[in-house]
């Protein structure tokens, strides 16, 4: 992170990455997958998935299959962005949605890469539900 106030392109980088998180809400919820697919590299690894690593197109259809199946809304939320250039580390939280309109919550970190254009793409990723942990005494 920074000791100090980011530089101009830091700060740019964040917005775009803050900008990022905004996009895929609302395309996940509107249902517009080439919304969400602008922002992946041609291949990406899902870590939670027993086959990782999927083309761009195998990714567009896992998100087509999510988004008709299920019935969720979802806000993502990014909490930390580090960035060490080329690649950006986000971590944040992304609430779910129900049709019952109950909620539940995930943390995901992403890795991304800066293309040389300077725009940032998704390649790797995980997430896992927020578990409650108090340590004994």
């Amino acid at each position: 992170m920074f000791a100090s106030s980011p530089s101009p392109a830091h700060a740019t980088d964040l917005a775009a990455l803050h900008h990022m998180a905004r996009e895929f809400t609302e395309g996940f919820n509107s249902g517009d997958v080439d919304r969400i697919m602008r922002f992946y590299g041609d291949t990406y690894v899902d870590i939670n998935l027993r086959h990782p690593v999927q083309t761009k197109a195998e990714r567009r259809q896992y998100y087509l299959d999510v988004m008709q199946r299920r019935g969720i809304r979802i806000d993502v939320h990014p909490d930390a962005i580090v960035i060490e250039e080329p690649f950006a580390f986000v971590r944040g939280t992304i609430v779910i949605i129900a049709p019952d309109q109950s909620h539940s919550e995930l943390r995901y970190l992403e890795i991304l890469r800066k293309s040389a254009d300077g725009t940032w793409l998704v390649t790797w990723g995980m997430d896992g539900p927020v578990q409650e942990y108090t340590p004994s005494t």
